[in-house]
This record gives structure tokens, sequence and C-alpha cells, in this order.
């Protein structure tokens, strides 16, 4: 087993992998009593075109399969479902489906093994049939229904559907009715055989466990599993335009005051020179700078009253990185023009990126206190970098203002999408 160190903040990160295949991660806290475990497939909403090694042909399945697939998991032959038996455990079990992956997670205080495997049990034995497909369809769409008129699910979606011609991230994650109706058992197991093999997911155990315990049960319960050979399948990669869809669009929804989102495109290219790991780190100190909650921006229209929430991130999606503000504004002309020339004029000084770095390296350090956080964090480093950064305080040391302002200079704001959600008439 490999020990990861995670330098300067004296933590270990035990790493192996299960059969040549799967990899596991586990960070051990023995102050805590629980232990949380996410076993995370390399399969998301964006995944919709594909095809299996040896074969020609593109398979394309419906958008939300995904999800619908997360949905269908928690079955169990017996006829109860995952949930009944955690219960008897007192033990928490849920599961997500982001763009890039879907993850089923358990938090357990007691009972850690039998836990841990029944979430390879329940998510590595398929067992589907029509009925279950049918009774799972009625229910998602009856979600759908539900889910259509929050507003911060229409902006989102609505706003990265302005942004994207060709990637699917402009299709909402669960698809849509006509998605879920045309979903077929025959669509749903060949998704399943395709991806859902220990060679394309990773778990992730964190809390009071021995790690070399964990990966003793790890490796018996996968050697027990009749696994099919892996399929390697091959995505279909999309070429994506550097331009926006749209400019600007106004839609209606359930808000008192407009809800926006302003974003720029920016292709990762124009900053190939700058090492991955700091321009997500540099672009995240940019963006507290510029909007964050201490911002002279914020600050200035709050005080105005133009606006009565502001919030700000920075997205690495494939080619492109989103540098996007969402604010909530009776007066949306106003907002947009004060936005926009922040956007042309960003800045910070080298007294605030000292501040912002040094305050950056102590949430590093905390983060250690929460095994979920930890879970999160190493969740987004194997999605990002594909494995553990545990030279992270190093590169945070590293960064220059001189770095920050190439950064800055390449940052342009001719590619950008403004989505309004207005009150309904």
């Amino acid at each position: 087993m490999k020990e990861i160190e995670i330098k300067g903040i004296k933590e270990k990160i035990y790493y192996e992998k299960i059969g040549k295949q799967m990899p596991i991660y586990i960070w051990k806290n023995e102050k805590v009593k629980g232990v949380f475990s996410a076993l995370c497939v390399r399969f998301g909403s964006i995944h919709q075109e594909f095809k299996i090694e040896g074969e020609n042909k593109y398979n394309k399945v419906p958008s939300g399969i995904a999800h619908f697939l997360e949905h269908l998991n928690f079955y169990e032959p017996d006829g109860t479902t995952a949930t009944d038996y955690y219960a008897q455990y007192g033990s928490e079990v849920n599961a997500f489906t982001t763009f890039d992956y879907t993850c089923y997670h358990v938090y357990a205080t007691n009972a850690i093994k039998e836990n841990l495997d029944h979430l390879l049990d329940f998510v590595l034995t398929p067992f589907f049939n029509k009925k279950m497909v049918n009774k799972e369809r009625n229910i998602i769409i009856e979600e759908l229904t539900m889910d259509k008129d929050i507003p911060e699910t229409k902006l989102y979606f609505t706003h990265y559907a302005n942004l994207f011609h060709k990637y699917k991230y402009n299709e909402t994650i669960t698809g849509t009715k006509e998605d879920v109706e045309k979903t077929t058992l025959e669509d749903i197991e060949l998704v399943y055989n395709t991806f859902y093999h220990p060679k394309n997911m990773f778990l992730i155990v964190t809390g009071n466990v021995n790690p070399y315990e964990i990966v003793k049960n790890v490796e018996e319960n996968i050697k027990e599993k009749k696994l099919p050979a892996y399929k390697n399948p091959k995505l279909k990669k999309m070429k994506e335009p550097t331009y926006v869809v749209n400019d600007l669009q106004e839609v209606e929804g359930n808000v008192e005051n407009p809800k926006m989102k302003i974003s720029l495109k920016l292709p990762i290219n124009n900053f190939k020179n700058i090492d991955p790991i700091e321009l997500r780190m540099i672009f995240s100190l940019i963006v507290n700078n510029n909007f964050g909650p201490t911002s002279d921006l914020k600050e200035y229209l709050m005080e105005q009253e133009l606006i009565s929430y502001m919030n700000a991130s920075r997205s690495f999606i494939e080619n492109f990185i989103l540098l996007t503000i969402s604010l909530e504004t009776k007066y949306p002309k106003e907002a947009i023009k004060a936005i926009k020339e922040q956007l042309k004029n960003l800045e910070i000084t080298e007294e605030s990126l000292k501040r912002k770095v040094n305050a950056s390296i102590a949430n590093l350090v905390l983060n250690y206190d929460d095994i979920m956080g930890v879970n999160n964090l190493i969740q987004e480093n194997i999605l990002s970098f594909n494995e553990i950064v545990d030279n992270e305080m190093e590169h945070l040391e590293n960064i220059t203002i001189e770095k920050v302002m190439q950064v800055i200079k390449k940052i342009d704001t001719k590619n950008m999408a403004i989505t309004i959600l207005n009150p309904k008439k």
C-alpha cells in the first residue's frame, strides 16, 4: 500500500489499486467515530455517445440516463432497497449524479465492514427489469414536473445552454420528460454493462478506520464477484466553438426580483504556460478578490442597494474555463454595467494576494477536520488530475503577483453570456 503524505499538513492518504483495477483512497481520522465511504463511477450526464472496444459504431443513449440508472441501482433482488438495508444500522445512504460522474455514498458509525460491503454489493450487482424501469420512470417524471420551476435550476441550465453549442453541459442532468419516457431497459443495461466496472470506478473511505483492514475487506469483496471483462468504452469527443450561443437571454420564472448569471467563456489554451494546479488556484484568488464577500465591488453594490445577493465562481469544463458571477437585483442594467466594468479591469494587489493565499492555506489545513470535506476534496483531485495533489500548500506558496497578472492579462471578455430570470408577468 502506498502512503501519500500531504506536504505541510502532516496528513496521510493511503492508496491501493484493488485487483489491479479499482483505485481506493483512505484517510484515517481517529478523532471521529464515523466513516464516510464514496464509490464513484466515471459516468455522468454528458456521456451519451460512446463505442465499445472492437466496435466501429457509436452508441447513443437518451439524455438523463446516468441519473435514471442511479435511481434504479438502489433496488435489491429481494424486493427491498439499499435504503432499507442501511436503515437497520442507522446509517445514511444516498447518491448523486453530476455532469461527469455518479457517486454512491454511505455514512456509518457502526458495522463499518457490513456497510462498506453492501455499498460494493448493491452498486456492483445489477438487478433491472421492465417493471422496475417503468415504476422509476414515473417517479422521475413526477420529480421533473416538481423541479422544472425551481428558479435556481431553471437559471443554471438555461445559462449553460447559452454558453455551450456541442458540449452536453447544455442539457439538464436529469434529462427532459421526453428523454425519460424513451429510456428503455436495454439502454439501462447497455450503460451499466459498459461503465459500471471497477476499472471505471474509484472508492474513497474517510474516517476512523484501519486502512489495511479496509483494503483487505474490499479485495475480498471484489474477488468474490464474477465480474465481466471491462469493455473499455471510448467516448465521442465534441468540438466546442469558442464563442457563446447567446450573449443575452431573458426568461421568466418564480422569482420576486430578477436573478442573473454572467459568465466569461475562456479557452484553457490561452493559459497553457501556467501550471494547471496553480491556474485553478489563481482563478479562485482572482474571483475572490474581485467579486468575493469582501470585494470592493460587492460592498459598493450592496451599499447602493443595487443587489441583494452576489456570488462568484470559476469552473474548468473540458477545454474551457468559466468565470461566473451570480446575483439577485432589482436593477439588472446597472448591475450588469458594474460587473462588466469590473471584468474588464480585474485587479489584485500584492498585499491582497498574500492575505488571500494565507487564508487559502489556513482553509487547506482546516479541511482536514471534516471526513466528508476530505472525501469531497479527494474526489475533486481524482476527477481533475487523476491523482492526489500532495503539494497544494507548495503550489499556493509559489503563486506570485507576476503569475496572477500574467493570467489577468489573458482574460478576454469578448465571449460573455448573460442570462436573466425575470419575475413572471
